[in-house]
């Protein structure tokens, strides 16, 4: 099995957002599986300078660069994207997780991508999909930096294959590529124990950081790795439902119930993996960070009447507010970066202030002169969506048309390019922001 695969052009790519340069290709080269260097490459050739917008309305649309196929595999059908895509961009970057590995591709030019591959055989392989929606389990990467270093945090699991009497395993692989090199830096190994029945086979993701430990989640079972020592300092007890959040300090998590019926919200210390809250009264469905210091979670209100969804304090678990029954924060929920909530349920759309769950506006308005977008992003204030009439995008904090002429509404960004579908053939596409 072939380890760390890495294009001979890998530092060229892994720097395109760095440098503005374009990637020289070339063939392939094998690595060392552990963070071995790749030969850059000849030099390529200068291009325009490669710059951020903290906060982009516009997309060019001239200069598409089409993603690998492993960007919207098992995520993507004709109606859109169905799931979430498996993308963290660093600088113009695209990191794409995959059940077999790590791939890296520029979004700025066209470039050969770079497959980081794991130590292990892979419980799923990126062409055993199939034409399926849904079966992708692998999840959005973790950008985060650690003694200088740039590093892109991914997971996936992997079988142990047994030796003499010893049975064989599943392992989580926690995998840290290097940003700056496009190489695998280290892993970290942590065996798992046989998952709940309503845990899907291969279920993994990077939770978050708090500090120096990375919250890590396989088989509905979650760890905590210290980066300095790169061992795993805890292994919370129980089930989780995949989604676990980090806010206010706490890892927020779903927890199955000893009778294995009902899931509870649960705070634990990221540092220890020791539980610091859980809140009975709830069987949880579904939990989102609402902002730095609160989540949202909905599911069955068992004590009360109305069955609206919860905001909670995540250092404590105390009841921030309740929500109406059957509003917006009954579906998905996401945190602007700024002050504001942002929920989608069915054709609602509406906005909370993120530390009291205040309601801010809602789409489709009262008079009926407007209506919600369709939400694919919301990130710095802003919320990209479309509607009948295209992309838009929407001020979060007020739901104020700030821009009806985007160019895309994308997915995913990080300032320096957007990720949307192309209209032609739904190919998952890379497109640079305007100021």
């Amino acid at each position: 099995m072939k380890h760390g695969m890495a294009a001979r052009g890998a530092v060229a790519v892994a720097a395109l957002a760095l440098c503005g340069c374009g990637s020289s290709g070339g063939e392939r080269a094998k690595d060392t599986g552990s963070g071995g260097k790749a030969d850059a490459g000849p030099a390529a050739p200068p291009a325009e300078e490669i710059r951020a917008v903290k906060a982009p309305k516009r997309f060019s649309t001239d200069r598409a660069v089409v993603l690998p196929a492993s960007a919207g595999a098992g995520n993507v059908a004709i109606a859109g994207v169905q799931h979430p895509l498996p993308i963290a961009l660093h600088k113009g970057v695209a990191y794409i997780a995959r059940p077999d590995g790590l791939e890296i591709a520029s979004g700025y030019v066209p470039s050969d991508p770079v497959l980081i591959t794991p130590r292990r055989e892979p419980l799923a392989r990126l062409d055993d999909l199939g034409p399926m929606v849904g079966g992708n389990t692998a999840r959005e990467p973790l950008v985060t930096e650690h003694g200088g270093t740039t590093l892109v945090l991914s997971a996936l699991v992997g079988r142990v294959p047994g030796s003499g009497t010893a049975k064989g395993h599943d392992a989580l692989e926690l995998m840290a590529t290097d940003t700056a090199q496009g190489t695998k830096a280290w892993s970290v190994e942590i065996p798992l124990a046989e998952g709940h029945y309503s845990v899907r086979e291969g279920q993994s993701e990077v939770v978050g950081r708090s500090g120096g430990t990375v919250v890590v989640m396989g088989h509905g079972q979650l760890f905590g790795v210290d980066l300095g020592s790169r061992r795993t300092v805890w292994s919370a007890p129980g089930d989780f439902q995949e989604g676990a959040v980090l806010a206010g300090g706490t890892v927020v998590g779903l927890r199955l119930d000893e009778d294995g019926t009902d899931r509870r919200v649960v705070g634990l210390d990221p540092a220890t993996g020791r539980q610091r809250w859980s809140e009975p009264r709830l069987a949880a469905e579904r939990l989102y960070a609402a902002g730095p210091e609160t989540v949202v979670a909905s599911g069955y209100v068992t004590d009360d009447s109305d069955d609206g969804a919860l905001l909670l304090d995540a250092a404590s678990g105390d009841r921030v507010r309740q929500f109406p029954e059957d509003a917006a924060t009954d579906g998905e929920c996401a945190y602007d970066g700024v002050s504001t909530t942002v929920c989608t349920y069915f054709d609602q759309v509406s906005a909370y202030d993120a530390a009291t769950g205040e309601q801010l506006w809602a789409l489709p308005d009262e008079a009926g002169t407007r209506t919600a977008p369709e939400v694919t992003l919301v990130r710095e204030g802003l919320v990209y969506g479309t509607t009948e009439n295209g992309p838009v995008v929407v001020a979060a904090a007020t739901g104020e048309d700030v821009e009806t002429r985007p160019g895309i509404a994308p997915y995913v960004s990080d300032g320096y390019v957007g990720i949307a579908l192309a209209e032609e053939d739904h190919a998952v596409t890379a497109y640079r922001t305007r100021d």
